[in-house]
C-alpha cells in the first residue's frame, strides 16, 4: 500500500534503506551539510495516533477504505494497517458492521469518513458527515452507546459536518466552522503529557500523529536551540503549544503565533497546566508576507531565536524573507516531509543563514518519508 510500503521490512533494515536514501537525496540536490543518522522510532509500528477510513456505500454494504485504496482494489469490507494499533483496526470493524444494519442505513448513507483520534491510552470516534439534523444526530447517539461498551477505552466522540467531504484537520488545516461541530459523549477536549509538560487541544486541532516520537522530537529541538536564558524565542504554527511550553523554562520569554481557532486558544489555556511556562504567551495572527512585519520584535533588540514547524506545504511564499529580516540568531525549520528541504534551504542561503545541522527523525515509520531538523545560523555569526 501506498501509505506503508516499507512496513513488510525488519525495521533495522528499513532504517538502513532511509538513511541511504536520504544521503542519496543530499548528494542529487548538491545540498549543504551532511545528514546525521536517522533518528528511531521507539515505536516503529502500530504507532499512529490518528486513523480514518473513507466510507463508501454500495447497494446495502458498507466499505471502509483506507485513504491509498480504490473500493475495486479492497477486498475485505474494511481492512487494518500495520502503522495503526490494533484497537483501531477493532473499532473500525464494529463500526464498519454496526452502521452496515438496516436500521443505521440514515447514517451509512450520510457518512464520509470514520475518523479516530487521541493518544495509545485513550480514543475518540469522530463521524465525518455531509449533513447534520436531529434523526442522524438520535442515529448516531445510540451507536455510540454501543461504542461505549466496548473493550477499547473510548472516551468520547463527535460529529463534524462537512458537506464538502473535507479532510480537514487531517492534512493542514482546521474546519472553520466549529459550530459544524457536536459532541456526542465525553471529554470536549483530547489531552497528552510529554517531559511533565500537559496538554489539552480540540479534537479538529493538529497533533503528531507518532505519539511515540514526541519525547524524542522535543529533546532534539532542545538540543538544537541550546535555550539562553537571555534569549528570546518566537514559535511559528505553534499549535497548541507543543514547542512553547515545553522550550519556556529556557528562555526569557517566548512568544508563539498561529492562526485564530482552537489551537491557538488552546495553547493560552494549557499555561494553567504547565507552570514552567510563564514564560509564553501567545498570539492569534496569521502566517503571511504581510503579516510578519507586525509580530513583535524582542524587547531592547535582545537575540532571538526561531522555530518554525509548518504545515506540509511549508510557510507561505516570502514568509522566510520577512523573518530573516528580524535578524534572529538562529532558525529552527522542522520539515515534515523530505522534499521541502531544498526549497527552504535555499531561501534561507539567500538571507545570509547557512545550514549547521541537520537532523532526520524517523517520524514516520513503515512510510517513505521522514520528518528533518535543520538548524541555520547567521552566516555572519560563523565568521
Amino acid at each position: 500500500m501506498q501509505s506503508s510500503p516499507l512496513a513488510h521490512l525488519d525495521y533495522p533494515e528499513e532504517l538502513r534503506i532511509k538513511d541511504q536514501a536520504l544521503a542519496q537525496f543530499w548528494k542529487h540536490f548538491q545540498l549543504p551539510g551532511q545528514p546525521e543518522p536517522i533518528i528511531s522510532s521507539p515505536k516503529p509500528r502500530h504507532y499512529k495516533t490518528t486513523s480514518k477510513r473513507k466510507t463508501i456505500l454500495r447497494g446495502n454494504t458498507l466499505y471502509l477504505l483506507l485513504k491509498d485504496r480504490k473500493l475495486r482494489a479492497q477486498e475485505k469490507l474494511c481492512e487494518e494497517s500495520p502503522l495503526e494499533p490494533q484497537e483501531h483496526g477493532r473499532i473500525f470493524a464494529f463500526l464498519q458492521k454496526k452502521i452496515s444494519e438496516p436500521a443505521f442505513k440514515l447514517v451509512a448513507g450520510h457518512l464520509n469518513y470514520l475518523i479516530i483520534r487521541g493518544s495509545y491510552k485513550e480514543h475518540c470516534v469522530i463521524f465525518n458527515v455531509d449533513a447534520l439534523n436531529g434523526p442522524l444526530v438520535r442515529k448516531l447517539k445510540i451507536i455510540t452507546e454501543h461504542l461505549q461498551k466496548l473493550s477499547s477505552k473510548i472516551t468520547a466522540a463527535y460529529i463534524y459536518m462537512a458537506p464538502d467531504e473535507s479532510d480537514y484537520y487531517l492534512e493542514d488545516r482546521q474546519p472553520s466552522d466549529l459550530m459544524q461541530f457536536k459532541k456526542l459523549f465525553g471529554k470536549s477536549d483530547l489531552v497528552v503529557s510529554y517531559h511533565q509538560c500537559r496538554y489539552s487541544y480540540h479534537p479538529t486541532s493538529f497533533s503528531k500523529d507518532n505519539e511515540a516520537m514526541v519525547p524524542k522530537l522535543l529533546a532534539v529541538t532542545k538540543e538544537l536551540l541550546a535555550p539562553k536564558s537571555g534569549e528570546y524565542l518566537l514559535d511559528l504554527y505553534c499549535g497548541y503549544g507543543l514547542f512553547s511550553h515545553f522550550l519556556a523554562p529556557g528562555y526569557k520569554q517566548v512568544l508563539g503565533v498561529d492562526v485564530e481557532g482552537p489551537s491557538i486558544r488552546a495553547a493560552i489555556a494549557n499555561k494553567r497546566f504547565n507552570p514552567g511556562s510563564g514564560k509564553a504567551r501567545f498570539l492569534a495572527h496569521r502566517i503571511t508576507e504581510r503579516n510578519v512585519e507586525e509580530i513583535p520584535f524582542p524587547a531592547h533588540h535582545a537575540p532571538e531565536s526561531i522555530i518554525l514547524d509548518p504545515p506540509r506545504h511549508g510557510p507561505q511564499d516570502n514568509v522566510i524573507a520577512e523573518l530573516a529580516l528580524r535578524n534572529p540568531r538562529q532558525v529552527l525549520l522542522i520539515h515534515c516531509g523530505v522534499d521541502q528541504t531544498t526549497s527552504s534551504i535555499k531561501q534561507w542561503k539567500q538571507c545570509g543563514y547557512q545550514v549547521t545541522r541537520i537532523i532526520p527523525l524517523d517520524m514516520f515509520p513503515g512510510s517513505a518519508n521522514l520528518e528533518v531538523l535543520i538548524l541555520f545560523t547567521a552566516s555572519k555569526m560563523q565568521d
